[in-house]
């Protein structure tokens, strides 16, 4: 077997391990670790032969991440991957769907509040379930196979691929801004061709070289937290010399009372909240997690809330109400909005769109990784083909995983803009979610006996189930055909999973029932 070769790992319990006999050589999700790893993976196999009649020794298994996270580590890598995208687009969309600078905030305040419910309800879930999987693993325990599937169906296929597309898209239109007027005939084009540029980029990067990923993805942090901060400064410095032209009307002058408008408003700035469930992720490495989990994921919440109300008011401190719903490239606009028509008005505008490019483009990376292991994981539960699971040992990335999720992020970037997407892949993620909510008090019941070493407050669940409801009924409210073509999509998954999955083969029993009486009732045989 060479270094290049592909294999097929399972996630807890890996098939195949070459040189399994070295200590500390896989990471915590079974993949092959190459910095512990000596060249030459063709190790000669053990001579010696098992007993006959007995059985091979196990297998060792994956080396545990050591739990080296304090509190304050925990928050830092929290808010650092919540950041992304969403603060540079939504701050738009939101104030548009709402009509005024007051509610907006109001939006963005409930909308962290609810980020903030919903991570400590999963924070009970995943202290119950620890296997790679996440929400899936949660729908499996409460509703069964069936629900699984199709939400994997569902999230590995469409969702995740249409999250992706969303943020290649945003980091297209900041790029091409850059060299195009949006009013420009040819714009959306160009911006949709970059878009797929940077997915085929990040696809080939991530299969090549995991480090040079992470490597990028270092750079483009600081960028984003960069451009972030010096927007935050720009609205203290105009507030400071007194131009508060912008917001010194009434704040709820022109609120639009439409609950369609405000359901999207909410999965505008939800999508900037993005990432509220990452701490449960990585539990395994925090020192303590039953105490320091709960408590970073308040604190966390209470950073973002903070940070994005502070980012709106400097976004309206600087544009009036009337640009800022008209632009969608929005932190380019207040550089040149700062800078003013002349050489620093440019200067400020190309650090923006530059910045804002770079920080979305290492988003789009992360995104395409994380967005490979649903179906990856799928694969190792025979919910998905098995070829899905391999995975490439030099790198030990998930390659067909990868290459699925970019063919899917590419073919989603064409058909749709940035604010649709939002929109459907928040609808179906709060639909499943809201699932996910459902199961905690369900599983209260169902399994009571079952260890919990975090508890969370029901009335915390319940606001994060009914606010759920009011997202995915909302959404229907407001665009009823294409919900009900995501439904279609989730019908299509049920005779999938009779058909080819099924364990319990229930739809070859019935047919087989049905060829009994057909050839009973018609007097014919085979």
């Amino acid at each position: 077997m060479t270094r290049g070769s592909i294999v097929s790992l399972g996630i807890a319990n890996p098939v195949f391990r070459p040189n399994a006999d070295d200590e500390g050589v896989y990471d915590n999700d079974g993949f092959v670790d190459h910095e512990k790893v000596e060249v030459g993976l063709e190790k000669p196999a053990d001579t010696e032969k098992t007993a006959e009649g007995a059985n091979p020794p196990a297998p060792a298994p994956p080396t545990e991440l050591k739990a080296s996270l304090n509190l304050g580590h925990a928050v830092s890598l929290a808010v650092g991957q919540t950041i992304g995208s969403g603060i540079f687009v939504s701050p738009n969309d939101v104030v548009k769907q709402v009509g005024s600078i007051g509610m907006s905030l109001v939006i963005w305040l409930i909308s962290g509040t609810l980020s903030m419910c919903g991570a400590l309800t999963f924070c009970e879930l995943g202290t119950m379930f620890k296997r790679s999987g996440g929400e899936y693993q949660y729908i499996k325990a409460a509703y069964g196979k069936l629900a699984s599937f199709l939400y994997l169906w569902v999230c590995g296929v469409v969702r995740n691929g249409m999250g992706c597309a969303a943020i290649a898209l945003t980091f297209a239109h900041y790029f091409m801004d850059l060299f195009m007027d949006e009013t420009d005939p040819g714009f959306t084009v160009a911006k949709k061709a970059a878009a797929t540029a940077a997915i085929v980029i990040i696809i080939a990067v991530n299969i090549w070289s995991t480090k040079i990923g992470l490597w990028m993805q270092n750079i483009f942090t600081a960028l984003k937290l960069g451009a972030l901060t010096v927007l935050v400064v720009m609205g203290i410095y105009f507030l400071s010399i007194g131009k508060t032209e912008n917001i010194s009307q009434n704040w709820f002058k022109g609120t639009t009372i439409d609950f369609a408008k405000w359901t999207n408003a909410f999965f505008a700035s939800l999508w900037a909240y993005s990432g509220w469930n990452c701490i449960n992720m990585m539990s395994g490495e925090i020192k303590n997690p039953t105490k320091t989990v709960p408590r970073a994921l308040v604190l966390t919440n209470i950073i973002m809330i903070s940070i994005y109300l502070i980012a709106n008011v400097a976004y309206h401190t600087i544009l009036p109400i009337t640009v800022l719903t008209n632009e969608r490239a929005i932190a380019v606009k207040v550089g040149k909005t700062v800078g003013g028509e002349g050489v620093w008005g440019e200067i400020w505008a190309v650090f923006f769109g530059v910045s804002v490019a770079i920080s979305t483009f290492g988003a789009l990376s992360s995104s395409l990784m994380g967005s490979s292991r649903l179906p990856f994981i799928a694969a190792q539960e025979d919910m998905f083909p098995k070829f899905v699971a391999l995975i490439q040992v030099k790198n030990g990335t998930p390659i067909v995983g990868l290459l699925t999720m970019g063919a899917l992020a590419t073919f989603w970037v064409w058909p749709t803009d940035i604010g649709g997407l939002i929109k459907y892949v928040g609808f179906l993620s709060w639909a499943w979610w809201g699932m996910c909510f459902a199961a905690v008090p369900l599983l209260r019941f169902t399994m009571r006996g079952f260890p919990r070493t975090f508890r969370v407050f029901l009335p915390v669940t319940g606001f994060a189930i009914i606010a759920s409801l009011y997202l995915t009924i909302g959404q229907f409210v407001a665009s009823p055909v294409p919900c009900l073509g995501w439904l279609a999509v989730v019908a299509v998954g049920v005779p999938i999973y009779y058909g080819f999955v099924d364990p319990d083969n229930t739809c070859r029993t019935w047919m087989a029932w049905l060829l009994s009486k057909l050839s009973k009732l018609l007097k014919a045989e085979l």
